[in-house]
C-alpha cells in the first residue's frame, strides 16, 4: 500500500491529478464510500484546491455542508485526527501535515472495510501534506532554480523504490549546492542502531563526492544541531565556540560561514545537511524554506527506506520461519503417518483432531475422511463411546490409562490390541486433548503362549524322562507275553489270534509314543545308519496297515527305483512317515480316503511326497502347523506334537518340509533330504 500510494503522489506533475489518484486508491484499498480533500491557501480562508470523490448526498445539503466545513477548520486549527462522526457520515478526518506546517485536510466517508493500524493515519497525512508542500514550493521558485524539482522528485521517489538512497543523496547535495552556491555540502546520515555514529559524505563545488567517512558525532555544530533538533546559521565559525573542525569538516582550517539543518522524521533526527560558504554569507527566508523542504523530504526518504528494508528482513525471516515450520510439520506428519501402530488424537467431545495412516488403513479410507468426526463413529461404527473407553478417564484424571481390546478380522482370525491413552495438557495444566495409541499385541500374546507351551513341553520332557522306564517295563512285559501267547497257543480261534496281534501292535505303538516324547524333549538324533528311503516308507505303511484297512483308505505308491541310500536315523525317519500318514488319514473322510505316496531324486536331494484328498488346511493355520502343541483336532484327538516332531527330525537331517494345501482339495507334504550332508 505504501509504495502504490507514493507512486500515485509523485508520478503526476499536476497536484490535482496526484491527489485525485491518491483519493481513489485510499477509498478502494481501505473500503471507504468516498471522500474529499481540502487544500488551504496560506493567508486566505478560501480553498487553494478542493477535490471530491463519491461524496455522500447528505454533504450537499447546506446545513451538513456548513458542519463539514466547520469540522475541516477545526482539524486545520487543532491539527488532530477525528474518527467515527457517523452523524456526518464521516469515518476518518485528518490534517495533511508537512515540515512547513498543516497543508490541508482529508475527509473519508463511511466505515472502513479493513482494520486501520494506529500509525497508518498520521503516515497518510504526512505523505499527502508533503506532496502539497513540494507543489507550493515549486510554484514559488524563480526560473533559475526550477532544477531543484529534479532533486525533490528523486527524494520523494525513494519512498516507492524508484531510486536508492545513494542516488537520492547525490541529487540532494547537488540541489543544495545549486540553491545556495555552496563551497561544499556535507551530509550526515545517522546509523539506525546508534544515536551518535554517522556516515559523513562531503561534496565539493564540482558536484562530486570528495570523501566518505564514518565517525562518532560527539561535539561540534552538527552534534549540537542533532541534539537540539534545530538549525544553525553561523556567519563565521571562528567566532562560534561550538565549532569543531574534526566533526564539522571545515575546509583547510580557514574561516567560513556554515549552515547546519537537521532532517527530522518520526520525531528522530535521521540526518543533517551542512553547507559552507565564504565568511559572512547570509541566506534568505526562501532559501531556508527550501532547505526545510529538502531536509524533510530526505528525512522521510531515509526513514521509509529503513522501514522497507526492515520489512524485507522481517519478511525474509518470516519466510524462512514459514519454511522451517512447513518442514517441521511435514517431518512430524511423516513420522506420525509412518508409525506402524495406530495413533489418533481426540478432544473432549471425542472428535478426531488427527489420525495416522496406519489407523485408517484398517478402514480403507484417507485420514481427511474421518478427521472432524467422533472417533467411536468413524473408527468403530458405533453410536456412542465404546465400552471400556479410557479417553474420558484420562481427561478427568490427567493420567495415562491402558486397556485391552479383542477384534475379529474379516477372515475370522482374532487380533489383540493394547490401547493406551495419554493426556495433552495446556499451560494451565488442563487436559486439552488425548492421544490414543493402539498397539497390536497379537504376535506378542502368541509368543507368550508359545513360551507357556514351551514350559509345558519342558515339563512333559522331564515327566517322560522320569517315567519312561516305569512305562516301558510293563509295556515290554505286555509285548513279550503277547508274542509268547501267539507262538504257544496255536489257537485256531481267529478272534483270539487277532486280539493277541492287536495287543502286540498297541504295545509297540505305546513304546514308540514314549520314545517320541523322549526324542522330542531331548532332541535325540537316534542311531545313524545307511537306510533305504523306500524301505523306510514301506515299513511305515506296514506298521499302519491295520489303520489303513479299518478306515478303508486306498494307497497309491510311486516310489522311484535305484534311489541312493541315505545316512540317517531309521527310527526317527520312520516316525516322520508314520506321523504324516496318520495326519493324512485323520484329514480324510471315512471309507473315501486316498493316499498317494511317491519318492524321487533331484539335484542331489531325495524327495518324499505324501498327499491326501482330505479337507485341507485353512490359510490362517498354515503358518502355525509346525509349532509345538498347535492342533486343529478336537480335545483328546491330538497333542499338537506330531508335525512339530517331524519338522525337528527333518531339520536335524539337513532337510526341509514344505506343504501345499487348498481347503476342500487335500494336502501334500514334501520332505527333502540332501544327499550331500549324508555320512
Amino acid at each position: 500500500m505504501a509504495e502504490q500510494l507514493n507512486d500515485l503522489l509523485w508520478m503526476h506533475a499536476n497536484l490535482a491529478e496526484a491527489l485525485r489518484g491518491a483519493l481513489e486508491f485510499l477509498c478502494s484499498a481501505m473500503g471507504f464510500k468516498g471522500g474529499e480533500i481540502f487544500v488551504q491557501n496560506r493567508h486566505e480562508d478560501r480553498c487553494y484546491l478542493h477535490l471530491a470523490l463519491d461524496s455522500p448526498h447528505s454533504w450537499s445539503q447546506p446545513s451538513l455542508r456548513e458542519q463539514l466545513n466547520a469540522l475541516v477548520r477545526q482539524i486545520l486549527d487543532e491539527e488532530r485526527i477525528i474518527t467515527g462522526r457517523m452523524d456526518l457520515e464521516i469515518g476518518v478526518a485528518l490534517p495533511l501535515m508537512s515540515p512547513m506546517g498543516v497543508q490541508g485536510a482529508l475527509v473519508l466517508a463511511g466505515k472502513p472495510s479493513t482494520e486501520i493500524g494506529d500509525g497508518v493515519l498520521p503516515w497518510l497525512g504526512r505523505n499527502l501534506g508533503r506532496r502539497i508542500a513540494v507543489e507550493r514550493t515549486w510554484t514559488g521558485l524563480s526560473g533559475g532554480r526550477r532544477g531543484l524539482q529534479k532533486a525533490l522528485t528523486a527524494i520523494n521517489a525513494a519512498h516507492s523504490a524508484f531510486h536508492d538512497l545513494e542516488t537520492v543523496e547525490t541529487l540532494l547535495a547537488q540541489a543544495v549546492s545549486e540553491l545556495l552556491g555552496a563551497q561544499q555540502v556535507i551530509l550526515y546520515v545517522f546509523e539506525d542502531t546508534s544515536s551518535d555514529l554517522v556516515l559523513r559524505k562531503t561534496m565539493g563545488r564540482l558536484g562530486e563526492w570528495r570523501s566518505v567517512t564514518s565517525l562518532r558525532l560527539e561535539r561540534g555544530l552538527a552534534a549540537e544541531s542533532a541534539r537540539l533538533k534545530i538549525p544553525f546559521f553561523v556567519p563565521r565559525v571562528s567566532e562560534d565556540t561550538r565549532y569543531d573542525p574534526q566533526c564539522d569538516g571545515g575546509l583547510n582550517g580557514g574561516d567560513m560561514a556554515m549552515i547546519v539543518f537537521p532532517a527530522i522524521a518520526d520525531q528522530r533526527v535521521q540526518g543533517l545537511i551542512a553547507v559552507t560558504h565564504s565568511p559572512g554569507r547570509m541566506i534568505s527566508d526562501e532559501e531556508k524554506r527550501w532547505l526545510s523542504v529538502l531536509a524533510g523530504a530526505w528525512a522521510y526518504a531515509i526513514h521509509n527506506t529503513r522501514l522497507i528494508n526492515s520489512l524485507r528482513v522481517i519478511n525474509a525471516n518470516l519466510e524462512v520461519s514459514r519454511w522451517q515450520l512447513i518442514n517441521s510439520r511435514n517431518t512430524l506428519r511423516a513420522l506420525f503417518d509412518s508409525l506402524p501402530n495406530s495413533i489418533y488424537i481426540v478432544d473432549r467431545q471425542y472428535t478426531l483432531m488427527a489420525v495416522n495412516k496406519s489407523r485408517v488403513s484398517r478402514l480403507g479410507v484417507h485420514p481427511s475422511q474421518v478427521v472432524g468426526k467422533a472417533c467411536f463413529v468413524a473408527l468403530f461404527g458405533r453410536s456412542q463411546p465404546c465400552a471400556g473407553c479410557k479417553v474420558m478417564d484420562t481427561f478427568l484424571s490427567a493420567q495415562s490409562q491402558i486397556r485391552s481390546l479383542s477384534e475379529q478380522t474379516d477372515n475370522g482370525s482374532l487380533r489383540e490390541w493394547e490401547i493406551t491413552t495419554y493426556p495433552i495438557q495446556g499451560e494451565d495444566g488442563q487436559t486439552l486433548q488425548v492421544i490414543v495409541y493402539e498397539n497390536d499385541v497379537t504376535e506378542r500374546r502368541r509368543m507368550e503362549s508359545r513360551v507357556i507351551q514351551s514350559e509345558k513341553l519342558a515339563a512333559v520332557g522331564q515327566l517322560a524322562a522320569g517315567v519312561a522306564h516305569e512305562i516301558n517295563n510293563p509295556l515290554a512285559a505286555i509285548l513279550a507275553n503277547a508274542q509268547l501267547l501267539r507262538r504257544d497257543l496255536h489257537s485256531e480261534d481267529e478272534g483270539i489270534e487277532e486280539s493277541l496281534r492287536l495287543i502286540e501292535i498297541a504295545s509297540t505303538r505305546a513304546v514308540r509314543v514314549v520314545q517320541n516324547l523322549l526324542s522330542f524333549a531331548r532332541k535325540d538324533n537316534g542311531e545313524l545308519a545307511w537306510i533305504s528311503i523306500n524301505q523306510s516308507l514301506e515299513k511305515a505303511l506296514a506298521l499302519l496297515n491295520h489303520e489303513i484297512v479299518s478306515r478303508g483308505v486306498q494307497v497309491e505308491t510311486n516310489l522311484a527305483e535305484d534311489l541312493p541310500e541315505f545316512f540317517g536315523s531309521p527310527e526317527n525317519l520312520e516316525s516322520v512317515w508314520v506321523n504324516l500318514l496318520l495326519n493324512a488319514m485323520d484329514a480324510m473322510p471315512q471309507g473315501e480316503g486316498r493316499l498317494m505316496i511317491r519318492s524321487w531324486l533331484g539335484d542331489e536331494t531325495l524327495y518324499v511326497g505324501i498327499r491326501d484328498n482330505g479337507h485341507g488346511i485353512s490359510p490362517e493355520h498354515l503358518p502355525h502347523i509346525f509349532e509345538p502343541f498347535f492342533t486343529t483336532k478336537g480335545p483328546g484327538k491330538g497333542t499338537g506334537l506330531g508335525l512339530s516332531l517331524c519338522y525337528q527330525i527333518v531339520r536335524q537331517h539337513g532337510g526341509n518340509i514344505q506343504v501345499e494345501s487348498q481347503p476342500g482339495e487335500g494336502t501334500e507334504f514334501i520332505v527333502s533330504l540332501p544327499l550331500k550332508l549324508a555320512g
